[in-house]
């Protein structure tokens, strides 16, 4: 794992017109049902955002956005990595980097979703001291499973 052409760059609050552009680049690219519309409403209208990006080479290859879930928990929203940048160790940089941006403003606690069909996220969550804490069924049908860590 090579991190040093790996820079992080992380983003508080509403990102700008470039670093807007490089994350729906990056969500459209990742998520194959992306939803440009609800992406940009929750950056727009959520609470303590922060948004990171990695990029590699100077082109943007993974990031990993969160924001206020309640007072003591931030949540993990929405993340990944390019295809052809997996298992390069980003996301695990990207999640170390998110922990310790919520630490630093308080937070004791870190949230996240997945589904069983992103198995490498399941996983990643597990490593990185995730526990399960509720399995749900959606509105959508899709099953979805519920992540939190003291921090």
């Amino acid at each position: 794992m090579n991190h040093q052409n790996i820079k992080i760059k992380t983003i508080q609050g509403i990102p700008s017109k470039e670093a807007l552009d490089d994350l729906l680049k990056l969500y459209t690219s990742v998520f194959e049902d992306a939803k440009v519309e609800f992406f940009m409403d929750r950056i727009l209208t959520k609470e303590d955002v922060v948004s990171i990006i990695a990029y590699k080479n100077e082109v943007p290859v993974g990031f990993k956005i969160g924001y206020l879930y309640n007072e003591s928990t931030f949540y993990s929203w929405v993340g990944g990595v390019l295809l052809n940048n997996r298992k390069e160790g980003i996301a695990r940089q990207l999640a170390a980097t998110q922990e310790s941006i919520a630490k630093e403003k308080g937070y004791t606690k870190l949230r996240t979703k997945s589904m069983n069909r992103f198995k490498p996220m399941l996983i990643l969550n597990l490593k990185n001291g995730f526990d399960i804490i509720q399995v749900y069924t959606n509105e959508k049908g899709q099953q979805k499973i519920v992540f939190e860590k003291e921090i």
